[in-house]
């Protein structure tokens, strides 16, 4: 019987330690020699829930993204580590665009030179992290919200997209991407308390949006409205290559916006009148 209690006991213990090693508080723990044991790159998640990195995670293959998540409902805390790509590379950091409710938090992603560095799908969270030197920065998908990232030097296209309508975007910075440093395809983002900086295209562009409070130098354009119904309010916007403000038409509002050192002023839409003017390089505007 002493025996049998202390076999039990052994079991118990063990099960405990494996369960231990796997998930904390109901949390899936990633790391590479977890990854690695599984049989490599990607890791594929496909069950709802919280996963955690323990530890950096490092890709050498140019063709396997780091994870791919293939559920709905999936937050992946980096827990300030890194995910490295191999520099050249045709596969993505973290790559769910069908996975909704995704949240991607805390921590780099880097060398996926070909590809995303995050891309989610709709009503998905992106916050606080570091996307840097990627072929594109961070995409997300409808009703996303996209906050207090840094997305630099994506060296194909855009540092921040969201690929919808309706994004919150707001304290980010993107600096030094090729195309534009924040994007919304669709109507209805918020863009607010942003900075972007020597982007190859627009510093901001998007339609049918509100862009407010934001800091926008060094960019080909300043702030785009390639469409109708943008309203742009009390960002400063300087030193850009072309237009400071760029509207398609007459529906784009703007006011109280500080302009200075742009190739170009204001083209297109409406000024919201004299109680809330524009200040371009010290003169009213």
């Amino acid at each position: 019987m002493k025996l049998s209690a202390t076999l039990f006991l052994a079991a118990v213990t063990t099960l405990a330690f494996a369960t231990s090693a796997g998930a904390v508080d109901g949390t899936i723990e990633i790391n590479q020699a977890k990854v690695m044991a599984a049989g490599g790159f990607p890791y594929k998640i496909s069950t709802m829930g919280s996963y955690r990195l323990t530890g950096n995670l490092t890709v050498s293959s140019t063709t396997a993204d780091a994870i791919d998540v293939n559920s709905n409902h999936v937050t992946i805390d980096l827990n300030g580590f890194s995910i490295s790509g191999p520099g050249s590379s045709s596969a993505n950091g973290i790559n769910g665009p069908s996975a909704g409710a995704l949240t991607v938090e805390n921590g780099t992603i880097t060398g996926f030179a070909g590809n995303f560095g995050v891309v989610t799908g709709n009503n998905s969270i992106v916050r606080n992290m570091q996307v840097n030197a990627n072929g594109y920065g961070i995409q997300t998908g409808n009703q996303s919200v996209i906050s207090g990232n840094t997305v630099n030097n994506a060296a194909l296209g855009g540092g921040i997209i969201c690929n919808g309508s309706g994004c919150v975007i707001s304290g980010n910075t993107a600096d030094g991407n090729s195309v534009s440093g924040i994007y919304c395809s669709g109507t209805g983002c918020q863009i607010s308390d942003n900075t972007t900086d020597s982007n190859g295209n627009s510093g901001m562009q998007c339609i049918g949006c509100v862009v407010s409070g934001n800091t926008v130098n060094s960019n080909g354009f300043g702030i785009s409205c390639p469409g109708s119904g943008c309203l742009i309010t009390g960002n400063t916007i300087d030193n850009n290559g072309s237009n400071a403000i760029f509207a398609n038409d007459s529906t784009t509002g703007y006011g109280g916006n500080v302009l200075n050192a742009n190739s170009m002023g204001i083209s297109g839409g409406t000024s919201l009148g004299a109680k809330n003017t524009n200040l371009c390089s010290g003169t009213a505007c």
